[in-house]
């Protein structure tokens, strides 16, 4: 049984969690790294032996987040959660949602993290539309509001807020169970201390044309992760597309001039756009060199 994050957004692994397993096939490693964590759900759940984990992310809500539950292993409770719920009307409509957003703001841009405001992060991600994180120059959440359905007069039901607990637990268990080490670095500076025997998992942002850099994850920095891979002694698995709507990722083409790597599909269509109707036609790939 694998351990789903309850900060889950987009883009995660989670589901491809046995192809990863596979892959590694239970290898010990010194370290098992992800310098691209995100929810941190392939860490948390990779079968590979290692006398550490480190997962890493450019945003630090997370890395910040499971650094207080492996300090403080404290447990989580309906009754708290209820409490907060309650004091903000149930969310029960628009408006609710976008103050609570700004308080939430305001906490997270002061470094403010405490057992409440893991509450309070799994609560706005759940509502937050599409579930995609989104921050602004300012260092700011502000993705809109999911919103109520029809026959919703709250937010959150009975079953929704005992997941939230269920999964907080078993998160909070997990983290107090490896030696797992959480920070915000740039992942090159993640990639410049690898040892001997170091697992790298590397899931970055998925670059098909130069408009998609921007300036967490720029031109320069794609290449030099495809150069390092092309170059690493280290076994890695790197997720990217291969290919979208017919448009193929030549960087990743050239990658795989080497063939010693290997190439598993794990997925062939995605969601389209922001409002997320429609789909794409896509290859999406993991590329490893594990034998």
């Amino acid at each position: 049984m694998y351990i789903k994050s309850p900060f889950n957004w987009v883009g995660n692994k989670y589901k491809h969690l046995d192809k990863i397993n596979e892959i590694v096939g239970g290898k010990k490693y010194k370290r098992v790294i992800e310098p691209f964590m995100g929810t941190g759900n392939i860490l948390l759940n990779i079968n590979a032996p290692a006398e550490a984990y480190i997962g890493s992310d450019s945003i630090p809500l997370l890395p910040r987040i499971y650094s207080y539950m492996k300090k403080n292993k404290q447990k989580y409770v309906l009754e708290e959660l209820e409490e907060i719920i309650k004091g903000w009307c149930n969310f029960s409509d628009n408006d609710t949602y976008y103050v609570f957003r700004d308080y939430w703001n305001s906490k997270y841009v002061n470094c403010i993290c405490d057992k409440e405001f893991i509450y309070e992060t799994v609560l706005l991600l759940k509502m937050c539309s599409n579930s995609m994180v989104r921050f602004n120059s300012k260092g700011e959440f502000n993705t809109g509001f999911r919103g109520l359905e029809k026959s919703q007069i709250e937010f959150f039901n009975e079953n929704k807020k005992n997941d939230i607990i269920i999964q907080l637990n078993a998160l909070n268990d997990v983290i107090n169970t490896r030696n797992f080490s959480f920070v915000t670095r740039d992942f090159k500076d993640i990639l410049e201390q690898i040892a001997e025997n170091d697992l790298l998992v590397l899931d970055p942002p998925y670059i098909l044309r130069t408009d998609m850099y921007n300036m967490r994850f720029t031109k320069e920095d794609d290449d030099y992760l495809l150069n390092f891979l092309s170059n690493t002694k280290n076994d890695f698995i790197y997720f990217n597309y291969l290919e979208r709507d017919g448009e193929i990722n030549v960087k990743i083409e050239k990658l795989l001039e080497n063939t010693s790597l290997k190439v598993e599909c794990i997925n062939d269509k995605t969601l389209s756009g922001q409002g997320r109707k429609g789909t794409k036609n896509v290859k999406e790939v993991i590329i490893t060199n594990i034998t």
